[in-house]
């Protein structure tokens, strides 16, 4: 491999990221991206670790989240809790708009036609190689992520003949973050907890090969083209990538076709002990709460006073002074 292709392996880490959320980029997606070889390695479902998600309605707790919705949820902006998610599967499946999609290839076309045509009128064999295999990795992306989608289709519909009754969730993330999630139990289990598998698996493990064998014509062959091949390439693949990383025109509330969320961030720096009391928490749901070390233990009896006594007083709305209540008492640890 030519030295300038380790270009080529810069930026996977952000790609894993904004791929593997499996939002929908209606105007990047037939873009050519850096970290290629994250899609044919298929390390975009991986799970990453540090999740926790806390059902507080059934009382279970788990830390194995799925990879699509882990990143998802990496990718969100959340606020540290103030932020409230509700999750539904459409009824109807949402279907692709022909004008995002006229528009999606039109923008791929731009982006790829030109440096494609100068490379046969200057004869630069090798700038050909590099470009096809470029168009070759944006063909594997779309092929992984539908069959990923159409997993996740198949796993939404089963979850709500399943069961549609929404439970009440609570999770952190790895940057400390927070977030509520409302959702169907079924969606909770069988989409947001379990890693939905693509329903043609030749189709995939044939696209994932193809992918490799991309990423390899496009690392030695981007070394041996033409310099001006080489920075036509760098340029197309670094302003791509910016795009797609910054998500440019992403619609993250749809994913798939049948999943869509509604995102809630309610104003003002919250305490997490406003966000958990916004779940009108039963006794029992409290009491596993104390079990996860969200709240503190039943022997601190002056906290759950004060907890009691401003839920029942001031509602919800008083927990965005929590700090202030709990210094009332100077004897308060």
């Amino acid at each position: 491999m030519d030295a300038l292709g380790i270009v080529t392996l810069i930026g996977a880490d952000e790609m894993n990221l904004v791929v593997g959320r499996l939002a929908r980029s209606p105007y990047t997606k037939y873009l050519p991206l850096l970290g290629a070889y994250t899609v044919a390695g298929n390390s975009i479902t991986k799970p990453l670790p540090g999740f926790a998600a806390y059902n507080i309605t059934d009382r279970i707790m788990a830390t194995d989240v799925t990879g699509w919705f882990g990143r998802w949820l990496m990718k969100q902006d959340l606020s540290s809790t103030s932020t409230w998610i509700n999750i539904s599967v459409s009824k109807k499946r949402t279907e692709r708009h022909a004008r995002a999609e006229f528009a999606s290839a039109l923008i791929g076309l731009l982006t790829m036609g030109p440096p494609l045509t100068l490379a046969v009128l200057i004869y630069d064999w090798w700038g050909l190689a590099n470009y096809v295999s470029m168009i070759v990795s944006v063909l594997v992306r779309l092929i992984v992520v539908e069959e990923n989608w159409k997993a996740l289709d198949t796993a939404a519909d089963g979850a709500i003949v399943k069961t549609a009754q929404p439970v009440k969730t609570f999770w952190t993330l790895p940057d400390g973050n927070a977030v509520t999630i409302i959702a169907p139990r079924g969606v909770i289990m069988d989409c947001l907890l379990t890693t939905p598998r693509p329903p043609n698996l030749h189709l995939y493990n044939a696209a994932r090969g193809l992918g490799w064998a991309a990423f390899a014509v496009h690392c030695v062959s981007l070394g041996m083209a033409t310099l001006v091949s080489q920075i036509l390439t760098v340029v197309l693949l670094l302003g791509s990538t910016i795009l797609v990383a910054r998500k440019f025109l992403d619609d993250d509330l749809h994913v798939g076709r049948r999943l869509q969320f509604q995102r809630t961030d309610f104003p003002g720096k919250e305490f997490r002990s406003a966000a958990l009391a916004r779940l009108n928490l039963t006794s029992d749901e409290e009491r596993s709460m104390v079990a996860w070390n969200l709240f503190p233990h039943l022997s601190n009896e002056l906290w759950w006073e004060r907890y009691h006594k401003c839920k029942k007083d001031y509602g919800v709305e008083g927990f965005k002074r929590w700090d202030q209540i709990m210094a009332e008492r100077t004897d308060l640890v």
